[in-house]
């Protein structure tokens, strides 16, 4: 698949923990925080309808977990300005007949920096994408698709297409276009914006700071984290973590809502990328999965929640459940849990 994982580790537990997220290849609660929930029902007035409940997700793979008991409710993609004009695809189409909305990432491809987009080099494919992304929605009778460009910004994958200044610029003029257009949610289109850092972004704020487009060009705030231990480091096999324990989940997203509560005032966020690895202990990731069950449950800041069901890029980073009958329990007790039943 179309991602590289990156791992730090949470050594007063003895395990390592991902909470860096995944990068896409360029090949195709806080309690108490006041918000607008983006949770819409296909139908109803364009203003935005407020609800407690999460979408449930995951990736084009998660469909395909035979217990699941569930269509996923949102699907995460990934496109790039090289193939824009292949919106929307298989795995797309599929995701859009079942019900489902998208979170579609849009890659710059190869040979481009964030400098040139931002510049407007590429805006005939960008417009052509962002165009099709919209036409889908109507199509398919919902009142949003949500799009983040150039996911995880902020991972090594990305440090050779510029500054986060750069990035922002970016970012800006992808957003500005889609408003010209009428494209974006707010003028009348069907396109809400999902700014993704990978999780470990958030622990310094700085960092965070230095990538964040502004409050007026983002709908939501993303972060992708994974408990993965040491299967960065290992080339090719299946890791398994030998820990005995696996991290909270506030250990990993903590830091996300904190920064989103202090910075991104009632903007809500998104897990677009969550996962964990094999343990030598096969009771320890489902357990994990039920803990994030409650983190949700507890944390209403979080408005969606997608499962990575696959394998990371160049690396043993293997956080599929395929043959893991008691994490996929666990996760389809989330999926059918009241507090996960939005859709859009």
């Amino acid at each position: 698949m179309r991602r590289h994982a990156m791992a730090v580790t949470a050594s007063l537990a003895l395990v390592a923990v991902a909470v860096s997220g995944c990068s896409s290849r360029e090949t195709p609660r806080s309690s108490g925080t006041s918000r607008a929930p983006l949770n819409m029902t296909a139908g109803s007035d364009s203003s935005v309808a407020a609800s407690s409940r999460v979408l449930f997700g995951g990736d084009a793979q998660l469909s395909g977990l035979r217990d699941l008991g569930r269509s996923p409710a949102i699907v995460r993609t990934y496109d790039t300005i090289d193939n824009a004009g292949n919106f929307p695809t298989k795995d797309e189409n599929s995701a859009l007949r079942s019900g489902a909305t998208l979170l579609t990432s849009l890659g710059t491809g190869r040979h481009r920096d964030w400098a040139s987009i931002a510049a407007g080099k590429s805006d005939t494919a960008v417009l052509k994408f962002l165009r099709a992304v919209n036409k889908a929605a109507a199509d398919h009778h919902l009142k949003a698709i949500y799009v983040s460009f150039n996911h995880e910004p902020n991972a090594k994958i990305n440090a050779n297409k510029g500054r986060p200044e750069n990035f922002v610029a970016a970012w800006r003029h992808v957003h500005k276009l889609a408003a010209d257009a009428h494209l974006d949610a707010e003028v009348g289109g069907h396109l809400r914006w999902v700014w993704i850092l990978t999780a470990s972004g958030f622990r310094k704020s700085s960092i965070a700071n230095s990538f964040w487009p502004g409050a007026k060009y983002v709908d939501v705030v993303g972060a992708d984290g994974y408990v993965s231990g040491g299967c960065t480091k290992q080339k090719s096999g299946n890791y398994v973590n030998p820990a005995k324990n696996a991290p909270q989940p506030g250990a990993i997203f903590g830091p996300a809502l904190t920064w989103s509560t202090t910075h991104a005032t009632s903007k809500p966020v998104f897990i677009p990328e969550w996962g964990s690895v094999r343990f030598t202990d096969r009771s320890v990731r489902p357990s994990y999965i039920h803990a994030m069950t409650d983190y949700v449950v507890a944390h209403p800041q979080i408005d969606a929640i997608l499962y990575w069901n696959d394998h990371a890029h160049y690396s043993s980073c293997d956080y599929a459940l395929d043959k893991d009958p008691s994490s996929q329990r666990a996760l389809t007790a989330m999926g059918r849990n009241s507090h996960f039943q939005a859709h859009r």
